[in-house]
């Protein structure tokens, strides 16, 4: 006769809470013998960086889908509350926190090394694969310099820009395709 578990789900919210804790203290992730301190980008500043990468990376048919790794919630996509109107409720604070976790949870060590200004921002690969340097799915998404490009790679290095990060939410986006009465 199969056994079956008496253990309910795994709450990932706790461990969510956990790790924002760690990253938001500055997460001392070592022993005293180690290496050191890993460090993150502001959370305080990633709100305008996510809307951003919201646009161009987190819909639905990218990292807006809960099986990826690199995954992005708020209007343009995934939400966390299925209850949630997808474009007409703003971003939440726990959307832009899970955005902020798997971001800076993606690559921890290179992350550290990017914000303490060791490596250059092509150390991470949401910046490579963005700048089409790297293999990516989606193709190139930007030039360095680009308004996007900016935002994110300013945010990670501590100097964020604000008005890139606008201007690329702002852009004037194409119109879909008009389909006609028969759907195509």
């Amino acid at each position: 006769m199969p056994r079956t578990s008496s253990r309910r789900p795994r709450d990932w919210t706790r461990d969510l809470g956990f790790a924002m804790a760690l990253f938001g203290c500055g997460g001392d992730l070592s022993s005293s013998d180690a290496v050191g301190r890993l460090s993150v980008p502001s959370r305080a500043d990633f709100p305008p960086v996510a809307d951003a990468m919201q646009l161009s990376c987190g819909t639905l048919d990218c990292h807006g889908q809960v099986g990826r790794n690199l995954r992005l919630y708020g209007r343009y996509g995934l939400r966390l509350d299925p209850t949630y109107d997808p474009l007409t409720q703003q971003t939440s604070d726990a959307e832009y926190d899970a955005s902020y976790a798997s971001v800076v949870g993606l690559e921890p060590e290179a992350m550290s090394s990017v914000v303490q200004h060791h490596s250059g921002p092509d150390a991470l690969a949401m910046v490579r694969k963005s700048r089409g340097t790297e293999l990516h799915k989606g193709g190139q998404l930007v030039n360095p310099g680009d308004p996007l490009d900016s935002c994110m790679v300013g945010w990670l290095v501590g100097a964020p820009d604000a008005t890139a990060c606008n201007t690329f939410v702002n852009a004037p986006r194409p119109e879909p395709p008009k389909r006609g009465p028969d759907g195509g």
